[in-house]
């Protein structure tokens, strides 16, 4: 089957396309920093936004499995546009903390969903086999979409010198994820032809958990994901007050009359060229498959890369060398995302197919505890020490849980 010919995938393409177009994204944390937060406050409302998704994580994945994946993603594109209200209105730690309730309640109904709807179609067409390169083909259209977005997220703010306007915006491309969403098969749907009593509900929570406890490739290569993940979705959008404090040294951009809109092409261009960079790398990362005996050899090497990235991007902080951050960060998003591919590749090998959504949402779950506990502990640190040292202490502990949770071939090692 000729996957770049299936419509069905398209559609799933265009899914992470529009998804993707956040146009506040490149943006966030200068927007934090412009209504008087501290990096403490905004590493709190990262943990706050990933504590209801830890409410929400498992409950929605259990859902969507039950009650039907379509409807899952519905309602999280709902929660999303209701949290872009509460952004634009945002003047306060207050507002932003409601804003964040209602977007970590749609990144619960969301994360884990799709991928199950993409494996389940793999399986419908019997193609299961390229599932690496399926999904790489649709996380590249997602950073297509970074890649617009941080160019109209720069266009926005330089016209209307402000970052609110860019919430409303991010609104019209998830209403059309909506409606997409809508004309996918209803078999994609996944069961739905009863109601799942609550009790029902606690023992499949249970009998996940139980799973995750007995077969050790499950258990290490979720704790493995999510721990990473954890630090990347931490540390990703530091690169906008590294920027923002670095602007005198690059000495760029003096026609412009204010700070934010010289900041806004820095940061949309820097956005723009590591996004489009990261798409053409993640999907032609099934490639790099025929290199390594198993995907659990590059899950360790991009590991460690990604840890000495951390610590040579707080160097270069101390030395001011702008051009550079920019492009060890560039590094940085395109090993993460060729990363993922080979993760899901190593977890669906060790998944029951008919409890994918449930078991990849318990590893966003664990991603998410990972981001509660980083992303304020970080943030004091920044505001104690500064930006170069909190990199030196995300290098050291990311190496150091590392000794723990590497990742051994599946074949080698019996099921504990």
């Amino acid at each position: 089957m000729d996957i770049k010919k299936d419509k069905n995938i398209w559609k799933f393409s265009f899914y992470g396309f529009f998804k993707n177009l956040k146009f506040f994204e490149p943006f966030l944390y200068i927007f934090f920093l412009s209504i008087g937060l501290s990096y403490f406050q905004i590493g709190t409302v990262i943990s706050i936004r990933e504590i209801i998704k830890n409410v929400f994580e498992i409950p929605s994945g259990i859902f969507a499995d039950n009650y039907g994946r379509k409807s899952s993603l519905k309602i999280c594109f709902i929660f999303y546009i209701i949290s872009f209200v509460f952004f634009y209105f945002g003047f306060n730690f207050i507002v932003i903390v409601i804003a964040m309730v209602f977007f970590g309640a749609g990144e619960a109904f969301r994360s884990g969903t799709h991928k199950a709807i993409i494996f389940s179609y793999l399986d419908y067409k019997n193609i299961s086999d390229q599932k690496v390169e399926v999904y790489g083909r649709t996380k590249s259209y997602s950073l297509l979409g970074s890649s617009l977005s941080a160019l109209l997220g720069a266009a926005i703010v330089f016209i209307e010198s402000g970052y609110r306007f860019i919430f409303l915006f991010s609104i019209i491309p998830y209403i059309i994820d909506f409606l997409l969403i809508s004309s996918y098969p209803d078999y994609l749907e996944g069961v739905k032809d009863r109601k799942i009593k609550f009790s029902e509900l606690l023992k499949k929570v249970k009998e996940s958990f139980v799973n995750i406890k007995n077969i050790f490739h499950l258990r290490m290569g979720l704790i493995n994901s999510g721990i990473y993940d954890g630090y990347f979705k931490v540390l990703k959008d530091y690169l906008q007050p590294l920027l923002k404090t670095q602007l005198a040294v690059l000495s760029i951009g003096y026609l412009f009359a204010t700070e934010e809109k010289k900041l806004s092409i820095l940061l949309g261009i820097s956005y723009f060229m590591i996004n489009i960079i990261t798409s053409f790398t993640t999907r032609n990362s099934f490639r790099l498959k025929k290199y390594f005996v198993g995907s659990f050899k590059v899950l360790n090497y991009i590991y460690i890369f990604s840890g000495f990235l951390i610590g040579s991007i707080g160097v270069l902080y101390l030395i001011d060398s702008p051009l550079f951050i920019i492009l060890f960060f560039l590094f940085y998003y395109i090993v993460r995302n060729l990363r993922r591919p080979f993760m899901l590749d190593y977890l669906s090998s060790v998944i029951k197919s008919d409890n994918r959504a449930t078991m990849l949402s318990i590893e966003a779950q664990l991603r998410t505890i990972i981001i509660i506990i980083l992303a304020p502990i970080l943030g004091a640190a920044a505001d104690l020490w500064g930006l170069w040292i909190m990199f030196e202490i995300a290098f050291i502990t990311m190496i150091i849980l590392y000794i723990i949770i590497s990742l051994s071939d599946i074949k080698s090692v019996n099921n504990k």
